[in-house]
């Protein structure tokens, strides 16, 4: 055996070595990051289904890992510990809004580095010693973060009882912002359940809101999602003129960040509606712009979406790789999902049974993130359509099955459509 060969490590069995303990988690990081595509199966036919299990470590230089390691925790514990004293220092000057503040920016930092856990234990904190104050501000803001935050982590009933605390109180302190972030939340929650007459509903309440305030700030958002919505009912038209509404807001914020978020949501709305080539472009643009690393990974991931129906699979398949090496080095486990739905359609489109281990990967994370159900309806819908190409007539049915019942508990009747057409023509 080559010298190469034998100090390649497969991830899945570096990780099986390492403790399950918070203190391990960013070694644990730390391998998946420095893990790369086996290059001795680059050209392979099996390198081209590999996953992050099956990326290899370079076990000779695992040793090089710890000073940086060391470093980044350093880094991230002097940040927290600073605002730690800072909260302390200010709740013996009697300032408990400014301690609860200091709290809540902590928790953003486990928050930042997807410590979801660790930070809801903080934003708890922020939120017991803000209860008895005069200025509900803080325990507005808490309140809000624990709903982002148990969002984050799949756990919507958690989310819509935080969020709806939040805007009870704001209501109650007649902040009329603060409704409105509230609505944004509990209707994101709602999305996420596949409630969508609900969601439409809370999204409709806090633009109305914003528009009172004549915030464009507040207000871009709540026509986005309303876009989105309409979208996905196939109200295209609708959907245009609501995006075009966002774009204006957008404008009179004077921000530059938002259009990233814009220009993907108008790629999405040209692709839905058949134009791939002017999707692919919209998405090019938004790329240019050197978004942030979670936007790179949502873009390339629908750059490649254009691509496949125009058949340059090859350029899409890069694509999803370029946004599973983001994705793997900053930790964004739930982005794999999309990674693989896309990686599973360029199999479909070769008719290539080997792409079904991209659905079981995207199935496994989808479920051990607790991921919403319309997520997992989505994964069974593309699997089935998989197996239907390489003429598995009784797998496709139970999988198209299982996504339709899905749907159908949901209630998203545009979906179960799709699902039912396929079923017929299965």
């Amino acid at each position: 055996m080559s010298r190469t060969a034998a100090t390649h490590l497969l991830v899945e069995r570096a990780l099986a070595l390492v403790p399950l303990s918070d203190e391990f988690l960013p070694l644990s990081d730390a391998l998946i990051g420095a893990s790369h595509a086996d290059r001795e199966k680059l050209w392979a036919r099996s390198g081209a289904y590999a996953t992050v299990g099956k990326r290899v470590l370079e076990a000779d230089r695992l040793e090089g890992l710890v000073p940086a390691i060391l470093v980044r925790a350093q880094e991230r514990m002097q940040r927290l510990f600073a605002l730690v004293i800072e909260a302390v220092r200010l709740q013996g000057e009697g300032d408990a809004a400014g301690a609860a503040h200091a709290l809540v920016r902590a928790g953003e930092v486990e928050e930042g580095e997807r410590r979801l856990e660790q930070a809801q234990q903080i934003y708890r904190l922020a939120l017991e010693i803000s209860k008895d104050l005069r200025d509900k501000g803080p325990q507005i803001l808490a309140l809000r973060r624990l709903g982002r935050s148990a969002r984050a982590e799949g756990k919507l009933d958690a989310a819509a009882d935080w969020y709806r605390q939040s805007h009870e109180l704001s209501v109650a302190q007649r902040d009329e912002a603060g409704q409105a972030v509230a609505c944004q939340g509990l209707g994101n929650v709602c999305d996420d359940r596949g409630e969508r007459p609900e969601a439409r509903s809370w999204y409709e309440r806090g633009l109305e809101i914003a528009r009172r305030l004549d915030d464009p700030a507040l207000e871009w958002p709540f026509y986005t999602n309303l876009s989105v919505l309409a979208m996905l009912e196939g109200r295209l038209p609708l959907a245009e003129r609501l995006l075009e509404r966002a774009r204006q807001r957008i404008e009179a914020t004077g921000a530059e960040d938002p259009l990233v978020f814009w220009l993907n949501n108008r790629g999405l709305l040209l692709l839905e509606g058949g134009d791939a080539a002017s999707a692919e472009a919209v998405f090019r643009d938004a790329l240019a712009r050197r978004p942030e690393a979670g936007w790179e990974v949502i873009l390339r991931v629908n750059l490649g979406n254009a691509l496949v129906p125009q058949g340059r699979l090859l350029e899409a398949q890069d694509e999803a790789r370029r946004a599973e090496e983001i994705a793997i080095l900053n930790r964004f486990v739930s982005d794999l999902v999309d990674v693989y739905l896309l990686l599973g359609s360029v199999a479909r489109a070769q008719r290539d049974e080997e792409g079904f281990v991209f659905y079981e990967q995207a199935l496994r994370v989808c479920r051990e993130r607790a991921m919403p159900r319309k997520s997992e309806a989505g994964i069974l819908h593309d699997y089935g359509l998989l197996h239907a190409r390489c003429a598995r007539p009784a797998e496709a049915r139970a999988y198209l099955e299982a996504a339709a019942e899905i749907y159908r508990a949901l209630g998203l009747a545009p979906e179960l459509g799709r699902v039912m057409a396929d079923l017929e023509a299965s």
